[in-house]
Parts: structure tokens; sequence; C-alpha cells
């Protein structure tokens, strides 16, 4: 399987893993302020939305606006 993250500029980065797909996403989501949203296939032609990361920090996995919210590592501030 394959990941896709397409950025504010039209621009794209195809990922194999989907943990990196999601780290890179959202370090661009918070550096440009937008939505970005992450991509994936299985046969290189047919590419479906998996989530999405928030220049918030916080990334939404699965589609419908059912899927849930996790927030991906941060250091606390104190």
């Amino acid at each position: 399987m394959k990941y896709k993250v397409v950025l504010a500029d039209k621009s794209e980065m195809i990922f194999e893993e989907k943990e990196a797909a999601f780290k890179y996403a959202l370090e661009n989501a918070k550096r440009l302020n937008k939505v970005t949203p992450i991509l994936y296939t299985n046969d290189n032609f047919n590419w479906e939305e998996l989530g999405l990361a928030y220049p918030t920090g916080m990334t939404q996995e699965g589609t419908g606006g059912f899927g849930f919210f996790k927030k991906l590592s941060t250091i606390r501030k104190k």
C-alpha cells in the first residue's frame, strides 16, 4: 500500500509507510496553516482519502466525518 500527501500548493509526496505520511502531513499542515489530506492506494491508480492533518496538531483518520481524532506525540509545556 502507498500513501500520498497533497499540500496546499498541489505538490505531492508519496510514502511507503503510513506513519511517515501522517508525520509529514502534520508538519506541513502546521507550517502552511492549512488542512492537509492523506490519501492511500493499493494499485497506484485509484487514490482514496485516508485522513486529514490539521494545523492545530490533530489528525483525523477515517472518512465520512465519523473518523476519530488522535493527538500525535507532542511535548507538553509546563
